[in-house]
């Protein structure tokens, strides 16, 4: 076995790397689209909540959005390669950002229905879920 040249030790090293960025920029995406898919599903079921007054109509509209949370989380165990520190903190801050918004809404809108509060969670929503993305996406 011989000594790399420094130039040979250079081009390895930034490889590695290019590999590293590759590997976290891919395994990113599916924690991503699943947590999109979560911020969508919560912010219909939340306009729901807000627009909708009958409580039938309303739990069924949340049906509908939970319902998408199954395939979410399918791709994402399909898909998923790795888990980060990264994946993690991505995990521990949106999934809380998201239930805060949803039971805050549904709180609210139980005691006043007629409340802006409900369309003010899913603007946050959606708002919040393209920042997010864009955080943990970063390489």
């Amino acid at each position: 076995m011989s000594t790399p040249t420094p130039q040979q030790a250079e081009d390895l090293l930034s490889r590695v790397e290019s590999h590293q960025t590759q590997a976290r920029s891919g395994d990113a995406w599916p924690l991503v689209t699943m947590l999109f898919v979560y911020s969508a599903a919560v912010s219909v079921g939340i306009l729901a909540v807000g627009i909708i007054e009958d409580n039938t109509t309303q739990l069924i509209l949340l049906g509908a959005g939970g319902a998408w949370l199954v395939p979410a989380i399918i791709v994402y165990v399909v898909k998923a390669l790795s888990w980060s520190r990264r994946s993690t903190v991505l995990l521990c801050t949106w999934l809380p950002l998201i239930f805060v918004a949803f039971f805050t809404a549904i709180i609210v809108d139980s005691f006043t229905p007629t409340s802006w509060v409900p369309f003010a969670a899913a603007g946050f929503l959606w708002v919040l879920s393209p920042i997010m993305a864009l955080f943990g996406l970063r390489r």
